[in-house]
């Protein structure tokens, strides 16, 4: 989202504060946005020493995990197309599988239950299931893709790469846009990411930006396994969140266990009810703070600073819950 030059400055001065408090005492989060409204708020008021009410099982310990990278997930090496697509495409029979496609500068639209879309290469071009009233391509599956940018201009007003309800993503890489995946429409079914990359970055238009990895808005239950989500930001160009699955937009539920952020004011947001293991929060890469959470919703909550290298991750600190998840 598009903000003024003094956010930076302060974005670190908060980030410094927020640090310098998880190596001392459990605190509660510096400062949460406006419900509905996007975009994490400075604090207007000194940090409290008072700890969060922590959900009904605490995990303390991290353990080092290696996460997907462009190299690692996506197409397979040395992949061609076996066919090419410029514009649209519909997909309205039930079962369909596509394959070996490029398609450049267009959507897919899954008009039909259990789509599979496998080994596609995305340029320019997005996949949407719901863009019919009434019609659900329920237990779609994108699996060993990638999605890039084409020569095409990219805005602030660009949809998400993926959605909404009832797919699977499955080893799929998502590099250098600046949106990544809706998790919507909960009456297409639930949704699953698994072994993926998504790295979001400022549109080249940036107006009023809105990105995230992974956004929830009428979702329903959502399941992340092994993903990781880098958010980059430029002065005047804010995103929202890697992971933004707040409460007070529909939400219905999640399950994270293995997730890496990087990036955004806060780097984990979450107001549903649900469980989060091994959650990793690149240290220092964040604005505000590593995580804003509706505590009390979970049942289960376990998180780290790391360091990332070619290895892996390096656990450092654990992270208190800490927020309101809005």
């Amino acid at each position: 989202m598009g903000t003024s030059s003094w956010r930076s400055p302060l974005r670190w001065a908060v980030g410094a504060l927020f640090a310098a408090a998880l190596t001392t005492v459990a605190t509660t989060a510096p400062g949460t946005d406006p419900a509905g409204s996007g975009v994490s708020a400075p604090a207007e008021s000194p940090v409290s020493t008072e700890a969060p009410s922590p959900p009904a099982s605490v995990v303390e310990q991290g353990e080092a995990l290696e996460f997907p990278t462009p190299e690692t997930a996506g197409l397979p090496e040395g992949w061609t197309p076996k066919e090419t697509h410029t514009g649209d495409l519909f997909i309205r029979e039930a079962g369909t599988v596509v394959s070996d496609l490029r398609i450049t500068d267009g959507v897919i639209y899954v008009e039909a239950d259990n789509v599979t879309l496998r080994r596609v290469q995305a340029l320019g071009s997005r996949v949407v299931n719901d863009a019919t009233p009434g019609v659900c391509g329920s237990g779609m599956v994108v699996e060993q893709s990638e999605f890039l940018r084409s020569s095409v201009q990219t805005r602030d007003t660009d949809q998400p790469i993926i959605g909404n309800g009832g797919f699977t993503v499955r080893d799929v890489v998502i590099d250098e846009l600046p949106e990544g995946i809706r998790v919507g429409a909960k009456e297409c079914g639930d949704v699953v990411v698994e072994d993926t990359y998504v790295k979001i970055v400022p549109p080249d238009v940036c107006e009023d930006w809105h990105g995230d990895g992974i956004q929830g808005y009428g979702g329903g239950s959502v399941t992340v396994r092994n993903v990781r989500i880098i958010m980059q930001e430029a002065p005047d160009c804010y995103g929202t969140a890697p992971f933004f699955y707040p409460s007070g937009q529909g939400n219905t539920s999640l399950t994270v266990d293995g997730l890496l952020v990087e990036g955004g004011g806060y780097a984990f947001r979450a107001g549903t009810p649900g469980s989060v293991r091994n959650l990793q929060i690149v240290q220092d890469a964040w604005g505000y703070g590593p995580v804003d959470v509706l505590c009390g919703a979970l049942t289960e909550w376990q998180a780290n600073t790391v360091t990332v290298g070619s290895s892996g991750t390096r656990p450092g600190d654990p992270i208190e819950c800490a927020g309101s998840g809005n």
